[in-house]
C-alpha cells in the first residue's frame, strides 16, 4: 500500500523510478543544467518525505546524501546526514550508522575532509558489523573518525590528522577499535604508538577464555603484519589456528576457521587462506542452502548466504593476488557469492589501471552465465536469475570502473574506458541496471567535457527511466 500512495501523491513516480532519476540529475548538473537536475532531484526528496516504509526512505536518502556529494553540494549532503536521527527515532541505531559511513566514505573520495569529519561525529560511539562492496568491516564514530583523519595525514595535514587520531582514540572503548587505530597511527608514522596500542590488544590464544578472544587475536595478528612486525603477526596468527583446531564442535570449528582463513589472506598469504578453507567441511552448509534455493513472490529465499571462498577472493584481490583470488572465485558454491567477488575483482583491476583484465573477466563472466543458464535444468525463473548475474556484476563493477578511469587516466584512455564500458552496457537487458551503467557513463563524458555525448546518454537514461512503472 506504501508504494500505491507514493505513486499517487508523486506524480506517479515509484521509489526506485524516483531513485534512478536522481542519480541522472547528477550528470545533467555535471554539465551544468541544474534547474534540469533540480527537477529530477524531486521525486526522490518528495518520496523520503511521504513513503512510510523505513527502509525505502533510509534507502533514498542515503542515496540523496551520496548524490548531493557527487553534485558538489556538500552542505546538502552534510543536512542529510544529520536527519538520519531526527527522522528515524525507532529505526536501530546500527543501520543508520553504516549508511552515514557510506556518505562519509563519498565525502573522503572527493577530498571534502571537513564536511566528512562532521558526518563521521554523528556516528554511534558503539561498534557495529557493516559491509560495502563485498567486504565486511566494524564501524564506530572513533574508527570512522581515524579514518578521515588518515586522509588528513595523506594529503599534507599531518597535524590535523595526528589531532583528529586522538580524539579517535578517546572515543575508542574496544580492542577491535583499539587496533583499527593503531594501524592509522602507523600509517603516519607513529609506529611506537601504533605498537603501544596492538601491546595493549589480546595476544594469547593458547589458553583463551572462548573462541571469540582467539578471534580478536588473529585479527590483531593482521596488524602486526601491517604495521611491519609479519614475524609477530604470523606468529600469533598460527598460535589463534592451532586453538581453534581443538574445539571440538564443528559447527563452530568451521566458523572460526573461516574467519582464520580470511585473516590468513590479508596477511598476503593466499595459498594458506584456499588450504584452511578448503579444510572446513560444510561452511556454509550448501546441501540446506539449495534446498532453500526458491523462488517465493519473485525474491530469492536465503540469497545472502555467506561463503568463505568468496571472502577470500576479495580479500586476495585487494593485496592484488589476483590469480589466487581467481582460485577462490572458482571454489566459490553459491553464484550469489561468486558475482560479488568477480564485481570486486573487476574493479580491483581496474583500480591497478589494468581495464583490459577488467572487462575480459566481465565478457568471460556473461558467457559463463549464458551457457549455465542455457544447460540448466532448473525452472525457468531460475534459469532467468542465472543468466542475470552476469548484470549483476557488470552494474555494480562498470560504473565504478569508468568514474576510476575519468578521475585518475589522461583524457585518451579514459575515452577509450568509456567506450568500452558503453559497449559492455548494450548488452544488459535490465532497463534498471543499464540506466545506472548508462547514466555513470555518461557521467564520465561530462568529467572529459564531451557534452554531446554525455547529453545523448543521459537522454537515453531519462527515456528509459521515465518509461518504468514500477
Amino acid at each position: 500500500m506504501d508504494k500505491v500512495a507514493i505513486y499517487e501523491k508523486n506524480n506517479g513516480k515509484q521509489p526506485l523510478q524516483a531513485e534512478l532519476l536522481a542519480k541522472i540529475a547528477v550528470g545533467y548538473a555535471k554539465l551544468g543544467q541544474q534547474d534540469k537536475a533540480s527537477r529530477l532531484l524531486a521525486p526522490a526528496i518528495q518520496t523520503a518525505k511521504i513513503s512510510k516504509n523505513i527502509n525505502i526512505r533510509q534507502d533514498l536518502l542515503e542515496q540523496l546524501g551520496i548524490i548531493y556529494v557527487e553534485m558538489g553540494q556538500y552542505d546538502k549532503a552534510l543536512q542529510i546526514a544529520k536527519s538520519f536521527h531526527s527522522r528515524e527515532p525507532t529505526v536501530e541505531i546500527g543501520s543508520i550508522d553504516i549508511r552515514l559511513k557510506h556518505i562519509t566514505d563519498r565525502l573522503v573520495q572527493v577530498g571534502q575532509y571537513e564536511k566528512a569529519l562532521k558526518v563521521a561525529k554523528l556516528i554511534s560511539i558503539n561498534v557495529t558489523n557493516g559491509s560495502l562492496n563485498g567486504k565486511d568491516y566494524i564501524i564506530s564514530q572513533s574508527i570512522v573518525m581515524s579514518e578521515v583523519a588518515l586522509k588528513y595525514a595523506q594529503t599534507g595535514q599531518k597535524a590535523q590528522g595526528e589531532q583528529i587520531l586522538v580524539q579517535a582514540l578517546q572515543k575508542a572503548k574496544t580492542s577491535d577499535e583499539m587496533v583499527e587505530i593503531a594501524l592509522k597511527y602507523a600509517q603516519v608514522g607513529q609506529k611506537a604508538k601504533a605498537l603501544q596500542l596492538l601491546a595493549q590488544a589480546p595476544q594469547n590464544a593458547q589458553y583463551p577464555d572462548n573462541n571469540a578472544e582467539v578471534a580478536k587475536v588473529a585479527k590483531v595478528a593482521v596488524k602486526y603484519a601491517q604495521v611491519g612486525q609479519q614475524a609477530k603477526g604470523e606468529q600469533l596468527l598460527a598460535q589463534a589456528l592451532q586453538s581453534i583446531k581443538k574445539e571440538k564442535y564443528d559447527s563452530i570449528k568451521n566458523f572460526y576457521l573461516a574467519d582464520i582463513a580470511v585473516d590468513y589472506a590479508e596477511l598476503g598469504q593466499c595459498n594458506q587462506s584456499i588450504v584452511i578453507a578448503k579444510s572446513i567441511k560444510d561452511y556454509p552448509n550448501y546441501k540446506a542452502f539449495k534446498d532453500a534455493y526458491i523462488t517465493h513472490d519473485g525474491l530469492i529465499i536465503g540469497s545472502e548466504l555467506p561463503d568463505v571462498f568468496a571472502e577470500i577472493a576479495m580479500t586476495c584481490a585487494a593485496v592484488e593476488q589476483y590469480e589466487q583470488a581467481l582460485q577462490a572465485i572458482k571454489e566459490t558454491k553459491y553464484s550469489y557469492n561468486k558475482r560479488e567477488a568477480l564485481s570486486v575483482l573487476a574493479v580491483d583491476y581496474a583500480k591497478k589501471s589494468q581495464y583490459e583484465q577488467a572487462f575480459q573477466l566481465l565478457k568471460e563472466n556473461a558467457e559463463s552465465d549464458y551457457k549455465k543458464a542455457l544447460l540448466s535444468s532448473e525452472s525457468d525463473s531460475i534459469k532467468e536469475l542465472l543468466f542475470y548475474d552476469s548484470e549483476s556484476i557488470k552494474a555494480f563493477a562498470l560504473p565504478k570502473i569508468v568514474e576510476q578511469a575519468t578521475q585518475v587516466e589522461p583524457p585518451a584512455k579514459a575515452e577509450q574506458v568509456l567506450s568500452q564500458g558503453l559497449e559492455v552496457a548494450k548488452t544488459i537487458k535490465s532497463r534498471e541496471k543499464k540506466v545506472k551503467v548508462i547514466t555513470a557513463i555518461a557521467i564520465g563524458y561530462a568529467q572529459l567535457k564531451q557534452t554531446d555525448k554525455s547529453e545523448q546518454l543521459l537522454a537515453q537514461a531519462l527515456q528509459i527511466a521515465e518509461s518504468m512503472n514500477y
